[in-house]
């Protein structure tokens, strides 16, 4: 592997401050390595992604391929933690045991269905490290490995009402599309120092598309939305319904989304989407 292709640390997140389904089945295009790495060199063993590196896998938009299980029609393109009995809480899925469901992969931390006064939420528990990561995974009708979606937007509300603990790094709120691998994706921030940006991480190096500085925190005990989407080349992110930034990149095509949340320990998610934007 040449040097400096790729972050050492898969929880590194360094801000460059410069800055229905048809029917029809697979579409017949093969994953490949080189399609999940970008033309990188290879990536050692371990690198996490939610496609299988060989095979088959659809690739199309979520009006083609709604964020569904193999043999369900569950989430029916919302996580709104209703599929979990009526005995909460209840575990969802951990990173240390990613097979617990279908739909979904954590990868970092925990994510529990919990029962509140207001109905039913998911409830993040962070690493050690202070990280949490979950990614959507879409099937077609006939159980079809995970879908590349195209494009794609995704969604979240989310609440927390204590202050950001001393782990982790840059704490906040943040949304991933056409994530391919950990080290090749786009990822969308709202930050408890106030940052918001779009950024590639491209063979493990962040690149900021686009940042505002200075466009304020998510203030403490209010719920608030964070929406990310990505047609043809165009990036969006909308924070509590107003556009925020938008900008051009045509690195990445096609992957699945995603959330991130850094240092907010028990805070709350709800109303996960994956739509057609």
């Amino acid at each position: 592997m040449s040097a400096g292709c790729m972050s050492n640390d898969p929880n590194n997140d360094p801000t460059v401050d410069t800055g229905v389904d048809d029917g029809s089945g697979s579409d017949g295009l093969s994953t490949t390595v080189d399609d999940l790495t970008s033309g990188c060199p290879a990536y050692a063993a371990g690198v996490y992604t939610p496609y299988t590196g060989t095979g088959t896998s659809p690739s199309g938009t979520v009006r083609q391929y709604p964020w569904r299980g193999p043999t369900s029609t569950y989430p029916s393109g919302d996580e709104a933690f209703n599929g979990y009995g009526s005995s909460l809480p209840a575990t969802v899925e951990c990173g240390s045991n990613k097979s617990e469901r279908k739909h979904l992969d954590v990868t970092a931390g925990c994510l529990s269905a919990v029962s509140t006064s207001t109905g039913n939420r998911g409830k993040i528990q962070l690493t050690g490290d202070g990280s949490y990561r979950s990614f959507a995974k879409s099937y077609t009708s006939g159980g079809t490995a995970p879908v590349k979606w195209t494009d794609t937007g995704t969604e979240y509300n989310f609440y927390y009402s204590k202050a950001p603990l001393s782990v982790g790094v840059n704490p906040g709120f943040k949304a991933f599309l056409r994530y391919r691998t950990e080290y090749d994706l786009y990822v969308a921030s709202w930050r408890a120092d106030g940052v918001v940006q779009i950024q590639k991480k491209q063979c493990g190096v962040y690149t900021a598309l686009k940042i505002n500085k200075t466009y304020g925190k998510p203030a403490a005990n209010k719920w608030h939305t964070i929406r990310f989407e990505a047609v043809g080349d165009k990036l969006s992110l909308w924070l509590d319904g107003k556009l925020a930034m938008s900008v051009v990149d045509s690195t990445f095509s096609w992957g699945t989304a995603g959330i991130r949340i850094d240092s907010y320990d028990g805070s709350y998610i709800d109303n996960w989407k994956v739509y057609a934007p």
